[in-house]
């Protein structure tokens, strides 16, 4: 079968086996934001030529392509969601290829407001499949930062946390934050203890970022890793509410994410473990489609 995470910048496609193993891989940068709807036909047949010599029999595509910006729209299950929910509510491709859609999920909070999810439930799903848990808190950093809880198999609730994005905005100010300046794990410890050991809130605790660098104390290509630490640890304080006891967060992301959110929950005491989002989105695919049987 072919999975495809097909997300608002890039694409990520993989040949996979019935049980979710990764035969082959290819990356695009042919993400949503760069498509017409009449370009998704194209892109994905030249996707299928990409692993020419397999018979391809299946196609599932997960993430902004099934939005209303994308491809074709799979409208949000709403919570509680198992994922039978997701397997009666696919999306059939509108081409003349067997595939489907994954939909999203939506949350209400209790205050009214709500929330989204859509590329990362299949994740979370793929997550407790492959590491055989049943109830779990998952974070799944990124652009817009995923922290969901899921009971007896089900995905209860969920909040997302525009840290990535603000972080690249920040690249337009003062701050002048990139991740190309590299990570200073020194910088961004004190990021983490200053979110909430310097008075004012987070719109002061940025401008420190450049204090700091002018009163000699961080190095101007450590201010990105400083406010980073600061992001992460305004996060932390309010997704960390969703904790029970002592359990184990599960992150799901790539690997230089991954170090600074299993980091940060160390220094607060928390354990956390770690697993790549490929593998969590091909296992979570194949935990789908088992769900004919």
């Amino acid at each position: 079968m072919l999975v495809i995470d097909w997300g608002t910048t890039n694409l990520r496609a993989y040949l996979c086996s019935a049980d979710g193993d990764i035969l082959e891989a290819v990356s695009s940068s042919r993400g949503i934001k760069s498509l017409a709807r009449e370009d998704y036909p194209v892109v994905l047949n030249e996707l299928i030529l990409s692993f020419a010599g397999h018979a391809i029999e299946t196609v599932i595509i997960s993430g902004m392509a099934g939005s209303k910006n994308g491809w074709l729209e799979a409208p949000y299950c709403e919570v509680p969601t198992r994922i039978g929910d997701l397997k009666g509510s696919l999306v059939s491709l509108p081409a003349q290829i067997v595939g489907y859609l994954v939909p999203g999920i939506k949350v209400v909070k209790a205050d009214d407001s709500s929330d989204v999810i859509r590329g990362e439930e299949i994740q979370i799903y793929g997550a407790i499949e492959h590491l055989k848990v049943n109830s779990a808190l998952l974070c799944l950093p990124g652009t817009h930062s995923k922290w969901v809880r899921v009971d007896k198999g089900t995905i209860i609730d969920f909040s997302t946390f525009m840290t990535g994005d603000v972080f690249q905005g920040l690249g337009n100010t003062i701050l002048g934050c990139k991740a190309s300046d590299g990570f200073c794990e020194g910088a961004f410890l004190q990021g983490l203890s200053a979110s909430h050991e310097i008075a004012g809130g987070l719109l002061h605790q940025l401008f420190t970022g450049r204090t700091k660098m002018l009163d000699g104390l961080l190095d101007g290509s450590e201010v990105s890793s400083y406010v980073s630490g600061l992001l992460l640890g305004h996060e932390l304080s309010e997704a960390t509410h969703y904790l029970t006891n002592d359990e184990t967060v599960i992150v799901i992301g790539s690997d230089h994410l991954c170090q600074r959110y299993l980091l940060a929950l160390k220094e607060n005491n928390i354990n956390a473990l770690s697993l790549s989002s490929d593998i969590a989105t091909c296992r979570g695919v194949a935990a789908l489609l088992k769900q004919e049987e």
